[in-house]
């Protein structure tokens, strides 16, 4: 998969839980200038549960304050609430990519997941990864802390949660 760092990140159509609808464009703007952590999941992925609660971590710590973190479903809005509910009572908000047509999965060259884009305040893709990194979690914690925002760690010590799966 070719990257799209560095590249102005397209500009995909989102559907709300709501059945409204939000542009890339739109989600970068209404996050008052804070980079926007897009999480791409398949409510049935295994991976995607792992992962989920480290981003809420991620959320609770640095959520509003130094980034905005974006659940983005590839399933219907009653499957994203219910799966919101079921791993780790995520707190972030949640956007739909539902299938078949994956409008913005296939604008941001989603091929497996869980796939997470980091957006720079400008629309700028800064970085993407998919699937579990211990490492590249705690990196994106490191991202997010600042002199006005403490450094949590997104993994605890005593955690025993594997270094890499792929999604």
């Amino acid at each position: 998969m070719e990257s799209l760092a560095g590249l102005a990140a397209p500009d995909a159509r989102f559907r709300t839980p709501e059945g409204g609808s939000l542009s890339t464009r739109d989600v970068v703007a209404s996050s008052h200038g804070l980079p926007v952590l897009l999480a791409f999941f398949k409510t049935s992925c295994p991976i995607c549960q792992l992962t989920w609660p480290y981003l809420q971590r991620i959320h609770e710590s640095y959520g509003g304050k130094s980034v905005r973190v974006v659940g983005v479903s590839q399933d219907d809005a009653a499957s994203g609430r219910a799966y919101y509910a079921a791993n780790g009572v995520a707190t972030f908000e949640l956007l739909l990519d539902p299938e078949p047509t994956f409008v913005a999965s296939n604008a941001f060259r989603v091929e497996s997941v869980p796939l997470l884009v980091l957006l720079a305040p400008d629309g700028t893709v800064e970085d993407t990864f998919a699937g579990w990194s211990k490492k590249r979690m705690e990196a994106l914690g490191a991202r997010f802390a600042s002199a006005s925002v403490p450094l949590v760690p997104v993994i605890p010590p005593d955690d025993p949660v594997r270094e890499f799966s792929a999604g």
